[in-house]
């Protein structure tokens, strides 16, 4: 059985018995002399620039006993080895047709053709309409094909237009090695579906009779479509004759492909691959216009890298070279980019790591194997490896210039950075390409599915990759994800958390931890980091998952990668509002513009959002105040794991194990950053005015801080001899224990949308005191379970304490029913209600696209009159 994920097709034939004849069906050569996009004209180049009789080598050399060419819109390319007398060779084109009614581009693959009916479908001007084309291809009983069928190309085609291909065409193309195998998937199991029933229904839906006899049996092709000499006979048709003896005769062999004798096999699309044939010719486009008036130098490093690609350009000699340094010291240039020394002495050492490519370097190996950019996978990771080895070597130099203001080392390492991602470009088009037609197979894949059969998107289960860029930090956003990963893997639901940092994240199957491409410390904020993602392994990661929803957990580097995925992918991007980060702003600088500035980046990175959760119902009216659509706003219900904090974990002789700490003392817990933002300076004044008053009453009480931050300095100066005692990052078990094993929680942030801290310090038996802003008001019952207090009444929160402190009755009394509360807050209901939502979301997005049950369908009226509706690529 395929399935959309592999890279191979089965073919389900041994190629190896006798009696089988294969051919790779379409592939190109110099005659597809177009450019393949409008705005490479400016510059002439074609979209292939392979040599024909190259073709039939490596053809051959791969094993095809028959070799054809299907040029666009030529026949240039296979006429010239005819005319040269080479054997076995079938002439093909691939034939640019449209639909009259709205232009929606098709190619169609015709074989068999002479050089006269190639010219008669210019003078019939055949290609403007498909209906005429169709009837022309049947008149002269050429062997034909539609091309990558669900092929988005123009962004016109739709079911419509398939259906009435399925009338008009005798064969679709059901593998294509540069398109993905979903297509094939999605294509095999539409053509499945096909019989006479259906048939008649499509006739009487377009009012237009099947072209051909028993149209629900569709023969079926399969080709490269190499642009590059990179893939060729790597996807093939196969006609095994019965009395053991290969085919010799084209025609022969066609008449068994259009009677569907065939089987389809070989390599399936995939993105490096794309990405590799774009990399060739424009490689080939450079050695032809640009490599011969290049310098010495830069022909030296062009001649390496060209080898990758099965080019072997000319190289200066060492006579060149020297001329080229004195004349270059004589004008008194200034050094070359930093890009071209990192270039001659990355590439080396790295391909060191790579002996398979290393050794397709030789033109001996190219007729066969190819070059080593036809190895794809190990390509693309090379790539990546070497993308950031350039990195690495020109960070020094970058660094040196910014520290000695140098302007022009500045742009010089600028522009070197700027030519290494430029050199990504390729992987990232490819990417998006690859996937511009998931909608449109969604769609077919539900309208071809039987009911029961598991087939439509709607009877799978759903695939999400969440993006962080905190997970191993302690904090609520982390343990958050944490526990949402943690359930996922429990209950089995396909959930991917991806982020990229250098901190220790959870060592489990479903985390994803990217090493970043950069990182460092961020200004006053020594325990997080500032990092770099590496964007491609991401992306290619997502890729592979195919994943239904984006979940963006944070608006940092990883996030926005996270909604470049969702755009890649045409799927919603869903994303979580944590922080307040407007108030932490307000909080961290004081200043108005900041503010201003934070709040339109909230907006902008938000908006395009399908639904924005937030962990409370009071941050609701904050984000339609941001200028969000309050309708997408939805509040997940609260939850913790109520195993891992709770009061078994009170351990009496746990604070002799900290040096200073009172083992009798009433001991006022916090947990979480240690910054301004959490307004940890209010808290510190209140704490000084209660620990005199506690001095003064002769009661014996602590503060303990669990956590680390830029504030840590001075809270610790502001509150030497006040008692208080700094335990820093405390994680686990311990944890739980230190929970626990205290006495009361306060929380002073004004900032927290929820507030985990808050619902594990309950959790664990303790009252809690919090502000009457923000999210963690909303899990504590005023009076009850803890206190809700004005966040600028000092006096309330010192006398709040102080009687917490004296009355040890009510604190345990409190600490209980804080304790049973929580109990509500299991973290499998929060997450039930979490994976919902994403449900309900998914689901959404496909009713947009026609992907209903079947009970709303028959609530959905149907058009009186159907007519080309294209799936939005």
């Amino acid at each position: 059985m395929n399935s959309p994920g592999r890279n191979h097709w089965d073919c389900g034939l041994d190629v190896g018995l006798p009696g089988v004849t294969r051919m790779d069906m379409h592939c190109h050569s110099w005659a597809s002399d177009r450019p393949v996009v409008a705005a490479l004209g400016v510059v002439d180049c074609p979209e292939c620039f392979s040599p024909p009789e190259k073709v039939y080598d490596q053809a051959r050399a791969r094993g095809m006993d028959l070799v054809t060419i299907t040029d666009h819109d030529e026949v240039r390319g296979a006429m010239e080895l005819v005319e040269r007398g080479f054997e076995g060779v079938v002439v093909g084109e691939e034939v640019t047709v449209y639909f009259p009614e709205d232009h929606c581009k098709l190619h169609v693959l015709v074989w068999g053709l002479t050089a006269d009916q190639h010219e008669e479908i210019g003078a019939l001007r055949l290609r403007e309409d498909v209906y005429q084309f169709a009837d022309w291809v049947r008149l002269r009983g050429l062997a034909h094909a539609l091309a990558h069928p669900l092929y988005v190309q123009n962004g016109r085609m739709s079911p419509w237009h398939l259906e009435r291909c399925t009338l008009l065409f005798r064969a679709f193309e059901l593998v294509n090695g540069a398109h993905s195998g979903a297509h094939s998937c999605a294509l095999e199991r539409y053509l499945a579906g096909l019989n006479p029933a259906r048939l008649r229904a499509l006739a009487e839906k377009h009012g237009r009779e099947p072209l051909w006899p028993k149209a629900w049996e569709k023969a079926v092709t399969g080709g490269s479509d190499d642009h590059g000499l990179l893939n060729l006979g790597r996807t093939w048709t196969a006609v095994r004759r019965e009395d053991g003896r290969k085919i010799a005769d084209g025609a022969e062999f066609l008449r068994r492909v259009m009677n569907a004798e065939a089987a389809v096999g070989g390599a399936t699309g995939r993105s490096d691959l794309l990405a590799h044939q774009l990399t060739a010719v424009g490689l080939r486009w450079y050695a032809e216009n640009l490599h011969g008036r290049a310098k010495p130098r830069q022909q030296v490093v062009a001649s390496k890298l060209a080898k990758f690609a099965g080019l072997d350009l000319p190289r200066p000699g060492k006579p060149a070279l020297v001329w080229d340094t004195l004349k270059r010291q004589g004008l008194r240039e200034g050094p070359a980019l930093a890009i071209g020394d990192a270039l001659r002495s990355e590439p080396k050492p790295l391909l060191e790591k790579y002996p398979d490519l290393a050794g397709l370097l030789d033109p001996g190996s190219w007729a066969k194997d190819g070059p080593a950019i036809a190895q794809h996978a190990r390509m693309a990771e090379f790539s990546d490896d070497l993308s950031e080895a350039l990195g690495r070597a020109m960070a020094s130099g970058a660094v040196r210039a910014i520290r000695e203001r140098d302007k022009a080392g500045m742009v010089d390492h600028l522009t070197s950075y700027a030519i290494v991602q430029a050199a990504r470009i390729p992987y990232i088009i490819s990417l998006f390409h690859q996937n511009k037609e998931r909608q449109m197979l969604e769609r077919l894949q539900h309208d071809s599915a039987a009911p029961g059969s598991g087939a439509s998107p709607l009877d799978r289960p759903m695939r999400v990759s969440l993006f962080t860029d905190t997970l191993g930090d302690v904090n609520g956003v982390c343990r958050f994800i944490q526990n949402v990963a943690e359930q996922a893997n429990k209950t089995g639901h396909d959930l991917r958390v991806v982020t990229s940092t250098t901190f220790k994240t959870p060592d489990w199957p479903n985390i994803h931890n990217f090493a970043p491409a950069f990182a460092t410390k961020m200004p006053r904020y020594e325990q997080l980091e500032i990092v770099l993602p590496p964007l491609m392994r991401i992306l290619r990661h997502v890729d592979e998952h195919q994943p239904d929803v984006i979940h963006i957990s944070t608006p940092g580097p990883v996030g926005m990668i996270g909604y470049l995925a969702a755009r890649m992918l045409r799927v919603p991007a869903l994303g979580v509002y944590h922080t307040d980060f407007p108030a932490y702003v307000d909080h961290l600088f004081d200043d108005h513009a900041f503010t201003k500035a934070a709040e339109a980046y909230m907006r902008f990175f938000y908006r395009p959002f399908t639904a924005i959760f937030t962990r409370s119902t009071d941050y609701v009216d904050s984000l339609a105040n941001l200028g969000l659509n309050r309708d997408r706003i939805v509040a997940l219900l609260p939850g913790l794991d109520t195993d891992a904090f709770h009061t078994r974990y009170r351990d009496p002789g746990l604070w002799a194990r900290f040096p200073g700490v009172s083992t009798t003392s009433v001991k006022c817990l916090y947990v979480g950053r240690v910054s301004v933002e959490k307004n940890l300076p209010a808290m510190t004044r209140v704490w000084k005015r209660v620990a005199e008053r506690a001095r003064q009453r002769g009661l014996n009480a602590e503060l303990i801080i669990v956590g680390d931050g830029p504030y840590r300095k001075q809270m610790q100066e502001e509150l030497q001899g006040c008692r208080a005692h700094f335990l820093g990052f405390r994680h686990g078990d311990e944890l739980s224990a230190i929970y626990a094993s205290s006495d009361f929680f306060a929380f002073a942030s004004t900032t927290d949308t929820l507030g985990q801290v808050v619902m594990e310090s309950q959790a664990s038996g303790l009252p809690v005191i919090v502000t009457d802003q923000g999210g963690p008001k909303e899990v504590v019952d005023h009076d009850l379970t803890g206190f809700v207090l004005p966040a600028d009444d000092a006096d309330a929160w010192e006398r709040t304490m102080l009687a917490l402190i004296e009355d040890g009755d009510r604190r345990r009394r409190m600490g209980r029913a804080a304790h049973t509360r929580m109990a509500r807050y299991s973290i499998r209901a929060s997450f039930d209600h979490f994976w919902k939502a994403h449900v309900d979301a998914w689901h959404d997005h496909l009713a947009t696209l026609g992907i209903r049950r079947p009970d709303d369908e028959e609530r959905r009226a149907e058009p009186a009159d159907p007519s080309p509706s294209p799936i939005q690529a």
